[in-house]
């Protein structure tokens, strides 16, 4: 078996090419210009190129039967015209490129983030779309392109949505928490009662494994997470006792997040915290909303079942920056 992954350079398309290799798969990757070839996984054959590029592309799906679309930008900040032509007119062309090449299976890394904050907890695959920011946005319309392909007959295709991916080599989500409990204080909106959904990253590989096989999956969403409900608070507190810090939980009240955003920038700037940049009214009401999201359809129909549990993978994680 032969399979090209988007993003072999970045955090899950990293471990998904070492998971493949170690289960006899040949592999192609995509690597943007410029980029240090020796940061790739041994034993991947490296294409360079960039999603923009359609004759890179064809060329990475020449001969496979799966393509793992995982690149994307994930800069929040970035212009939302970038966020869509990466996110969105990128996956088109991976997907108009592997129907080219024959391919058999694309499986898209989406995100649940195309369910926005307004999503109930508990949000399955049938709730509607609802995203909040341009990211989120950019994937809604990048499943959309996937599933026109899958509908006309041209390619099978997956989608995963993971929720928060941590684990080693992460270069996001990990590290900016690190330095934000580094500082010694956290806002906790709402009480930190709302839940917020972890998956390790070795648990996101393996779903996209089983999307890659499983007759069940084409034309197909799944959530990705580890399953558990967690809160704010709950993970807030886990993740300091891991770092050996003390973190003073300052009180936000729901109603007081749009006032208290911009307090909390200044106090931070005077003490010289770090974060101050996460700091925005938007990042605040966010972590008001539910971010807990049911995996049933993953488990019934992928046979997916998480490995890893945040109380004892986070910690080991975590140790390694003490």
């Amino acid at each position: 078996m032969k399979a090209f992954v988007t993003g072999v350079t970045g955090f899950v398309g990293g471990h998904l090419a070492e998971r493949l290799l170690r289960e006899g798969w040949q592999v192609r990757g995509l690597v943007r210009p410029g980029r240090d070839l020796s940061t790739l996984p041994p034993g991947v054959e490296p294409v360079v190129g960039t999603l923009e590029q359609p004759e890179a592309l064809r060329a990475g799906c020449q001969g496979c039967s799966v393509v793992f679309h995982v690149a994307a930008e994930l800069d929040g900040t970035a212009p939302r015209e970038q966020m869509l032509r990466v996110n969105v007119a990128g996956t088109e062309n991976v997907l108009r490129a592997a129907v080219e090449a024959g391919v058999r299976r694309v499986v898209f890394t989406s995100s649940v983030a195309v369910y926005g904050e307004s999503a109930p907890e508990g949000a399955d695959e049938s709730t509607p779309p609802r995203p909040s920011g341009a990211y989120g946005e950019s994937k809604v319309l990048a499943e959309e392109a996937c599933f026109q392909y899958h509908h006309r007959g041209w390619v099978e295709v997956v989608a995963l949505r993971p929720c928060f991916i941590y684990g080693p080599r992460d270069r996001h989500f990990t590290p900016n928490a690190v330095r934000v409990l580094r500082g010694g204080w956290f806002p906790m909106v709402g009480g930190g009662r709302a839940p917020l959904d972890l998956v390790h990253v070795e648990d996101v590989v393996q779903a996209h494994l089983l999307a890659a096989r499983r007759p069940e999956a084409p034309g197909r969403a799944y959530n990705v997470t580890d399953g558990a409900r967690r809160t704010v608070r709950e993970l807030v507190r886990l993740a300091a006792q891991a770092l050996g810090v003390r973190v003073r939980e300052i009180p936000v009240p729901g109603w007081a997040v749009g006032p208290a955003a911009g307090l909390l920038r200044v106090a931070a700037r005077v003490a010289g915290a770090p974060g101050t940049e996460m700091l925005t009214a938007g990042n605040l009401r966010a972590m008001l909303a539910p971010h807990h999201f049911s995996i049933a359809r993953a488990r019934a129909e992928l046979g997916y079942e998480p490995r890893h549990r945040a109380e004892e993978s986070l910690p080991r994680l975590l140790a390694l920056y003490r």
